[in-house]
């Protein structure tokens, strides 16, 4: 993350190769703007010179990043721009999960999920419903 992190700093253009969700291997070229972690994984979001458009890259599937001499002038966007703009689309799929944790996992658990969203059963087990957006997916359509 450091070379990254540096690019951000110092407003440098990176070009990277990235593996999309069907397994393809990608070139970009993006304005980096920052950096989030989601669950345990990192995120950079930035203006993708590629496509001509916010994006949002899981860290994981970047390699050969090159920080490029070019600098570039910020744009005027947040990281709670991306979420509104991502996260609030009607057309994202969503899947309902169940989830049921073992008496043993409750402070791991409580720690992720907070006491509101968890309930404990009458055999001490823990059960959680969520949803899941595919918004990587959606995120990163060509």
């Amino acid at each position: 993350m450091g070379p990254l992190h540096q690019a951000i700093k110092d407003l440098q253009c990176v070009t990277f190769k990235y593996l999309d969700n069907n397994g393809a291997e990608i070139e970009r070229k993006l304005e980096p703007m920052g950096l989030f972690l989601k669950g345990y994984i990192w995120y950079v979001y930035g203006y993708c010179l590629t496509r001509m458009d916010i994006r949002v890259f899981r860290l994981s599937r970047i390699g050969e990043l090159k920080i490029l001499p070019e600098h570039f002038v910020r744009r005027d966007y947040t990281l709670q721009d991306v979420e509104k703009q991502f996260l609030n689309r009607a057309d994202f799929k969503k899947v309902q999960a169940v989830l049921l944790f073992q008496p043993e996992m409750k402070t791991r658990v409580l720690d992720e999920f907070g006491f509101d969203q968890v309930l404990v059963n009458s055999d001490e087990t823990m059960s959680l419903t969520t949803y899941f957006s595919l918004m990587e997916r959606e995120v990163q359509k060509s």
